[in-house]
């Protein structure tokens, strides 16, 4: 799979949630993230276009499913975990 170029959010009332969608979509115009979790209503810009890798390892996320999620519904929530699991 190739590289997707995908904007990270990080809830603002949450900062173990995070929001992933395409590079340059509006967070705030899409609905379904909030939908499901409140934590999403507030976000605040982590990281601009970020090179995301389906086939890496990131530490505390699916990346498989993150890419699934942004292929089919435009938008993908994830949390971090620290080592201990937290």
């Amino acid at each position: 799979m190739n590289l997707l170029s995908v904007d990270l959010y990080q809830s603002a009332t949450n900062p173990s949630k995070f929001l992933a969608v395409p590079a340059g979509v509006d967070p705030t115009e899409i609905m379904g993230p909030m939908t499901f979790d409140q934590d999403y209503a507030e976000v605040v810009r982590y990281h601009e276009a970020f090179e995301f890798d389906p086939a890496q390892t990131y530490v505390g996320a699916n990346a498989a499913k993150i890419a699934a999620d942004i292929l089919t519904v435009k938008w993908a929530t994830f949390g971090r975990t620290t080592a201990d699991g937290a």
